[in-house]
């Protein structure tokens, strides 16, 4: 059964992905890449002038080098790149930089590497969760899903349900024991409300990263998803 369900989540990937053959698609060598406000992973079995998913990661303390490493296995079974912020962490003006990198991923990171820029699913932790909701409410034509770990929505985004994106994609990841279960069970009530197609996810251990299988669960239902739209 986990056999046929990796040949159907791979099958769904060729899919969305062949919808996405475009000319002069750059080929990257696989592996890490660093710049200076970014790494970005290019996992092995790439085709050829086909462009990918794009996975933009977010850490309260812009770790990125864990965050390569939180997401690493999945981009290889998914075949999805991945951006993890060098940059973004708690504490600083996230909105403003969130322009810049909308931009560097249009104008750099896309001629540079086979992504969809337009398809980005935003994904962090805690801090880095909130961060992922901040990029899908600015830059609605970039992130089509989030999957957050324990963070939840900016107070300041809820306030502006009249402008908020519509009919995208979010994975909820939370913990019972987490102090911010509560505000997220309204952030779900507040995406469907918008028409988005959302997904709970539970686990146990408190304000902390979802566990492996949770996010591989998390990530085959965002890529399903969006293979759909």
């Amino acid at each position: 059964m986990r056999i046929f369900r990796t040949v159907v989540l791979l099958a769904i990937v060729c899919v969305f992905a062949s919808g996405h053959l475009l000319a002069q698609v750059p080929t990257a060598d696989v592996g890490t890449h660093e710049d200076n406000e970014y790494l970005i992973y290019v996992p092995e079995g790439l085709a050829e002038g086909v462009r990918y998913p794009l996975i933009v990661a977010f850490s309260p303390s812009a770790n990125a080098r864990d965050l390569i490493g939180t997401w690493k296995n999945h981009a290889e079974k998914h075949k999805c790149i991945i951006l993890a912020s060098k940059i973004v962490k708690n504490g600083m003006d996230i909105a403003q930089y969130l322009t810049r990198l909308r931009t560097l991923i249009h104008d750099r990171v896309a001629t540079s590497y086979p992504i969809m820029p337009d398809r980005v699913i935003a994904v962090g932790t805690s801090g880095g969760g909130m961060a992922s909701h901040l990029f899908s409410f600015f830059h609605a034509d970039t992130v089509a899903a989030v999957i957050t770990s324990v963070g939840y929505i900016h107070e300041n985004s809820l306030k502006q349900k009249d402008v908020y994106p519509h009919n995208k994609v979010c994975a909820f990841l939370t913990s019972p024991t987490d102090f911010n279960y509560k505000l997220m069970k309204e952030d779900r009530k507040f995406l469907t409300s918008l028409d988005w197609r959302v997904k709970w996810y539970e686990f146990e251990g408190g304000h902390r990263t979802a566990p492996e299988d949770i996010r591989a669960e998390a990530l085959a239902w965002v890529l399903e998803q969006l293979s759909e739209s």
